[in-house]
């Protein structure tokens, strides 16, 4: 199931692509373009896929983990040569792992075997990014489409976590409102909130955004946080209800989609723990 965290960094690599080149690659000179593969084992997997220049001369495929998963290396292989089939130029594979529970042994930057070595071998690279080793400040420092990705990064450790955060939301929140366009502030701030959920429990990143003065201050950045408990409670109700019952079809995600009563949310969570069908869970007062 795609998770939040999943849109929320695809949705900041749409918007700031060259500024995900510069930081997770290189920068370029040449045009980038977001690239709508036809092939469902890529376009419903991969998460960010960028073609270089025009015609196009390169593939820039970024991949977000935040947990530990065995056969990730083994996906990222499959994307890689799918997109060389598709497209005849280079594919350069760069996997983000968001946290240190996604730092699974396997995700090591190589694939080698060789079942017939005189008859042929496989061997396949791709870039590992550990972004809780980014300095924070340099993610500060970055693109404003990245600044989000801030909450994830290298932060101090004579302080506790949640401190440690709470002075990066500060700056996050400064840097946002005072550079970003009203209605990109309040998406790029909600993105932070979302992403501070991967460091910490979710009612906590809420405390850490409601404790910074500047949002105190402002009605409409409030509402942030109204809308990042939203989503955080809907991405709940998901991850146990297809726990139990299996995935959720686009009419359940649509239905769910269309609930803004925080209260309502959070009574459907507790009912899904128990719950026998995805209706038991919609039809929660």
């Amino acid at each position: 199931m795609p998770m939040t965290f999943d849109a929320t960094l695809k949705d900041m690599g749409r918007e700031s692509p060259e500024a995900f080149l510069a930081a997770f690659d290189r920068p370029t000179t040449l045009p980038v373009r977001l690239l709508n593969v036809d092939l469902s084992t890529v376009t419903t997997t991969a998460d960010l896929i960028l073609g270089l220049g025009d015609p196009l001369a390169e593939i820039i495929q970024l991949d977000f983990q935040s947990s530990a998963a065995a056969w990730k290396h083994a996906d990222l292989l499959v994307y890689n040569a799918l997109l060389f089939a598709h497209h005849h130029v280079p594919v350069h594979t760069v996997i983000i792992l968001l946290r240190t529970e996604a730092a699974h042994s396997n995700l090591n930057g190589s694939i080698r075997y060789a079942p017939r070595p005189e008859c042929g071998s496989m061997e396949f690279r791709y870039q590992v990014v550990r972004l809780w080793e980014r300095p924070t400040e340099e993610l500060l420092a970055s693109d404003l489409g990245l600044v989000p990705l801030a909450m994830l990064g290298r932060l101090k450790q004579d302080v506790t976590l949640e401190n440690a955060l709470t002075a990066v939301a500060h700056r996050v929140v400064q840097r946002l409102m005072n550079e970003a366009p009203p209605d990109r502030a309040k998406k790029l701030l909600t993105d932070a909130l979302l992403l501070t959920g991967l460091r910490v429990k979710r009612d906590a990143a809420v405390r850490i955004f409601r404790g910074v003065r500047a949002m105190q201050e402002s009605d409409t950045y409030l509402m942030i946080l109204e809308e990042g408990q939203e989503k955080f409670a809907k991405e709940a109700i998901l991850v146990v209800g297809e726990e139990r019952l299996g995935p959720a079809d686009e009419a359940v995600r649509s239905q769910l989609a269309n609930v803004t009563d925080l209260d309502r949310l959070k009574r459907m969570h507790r009912r899904a723990v128990k719950a026998a069908s995805w209706q038991e869970i919609l039809d929660t007062p």
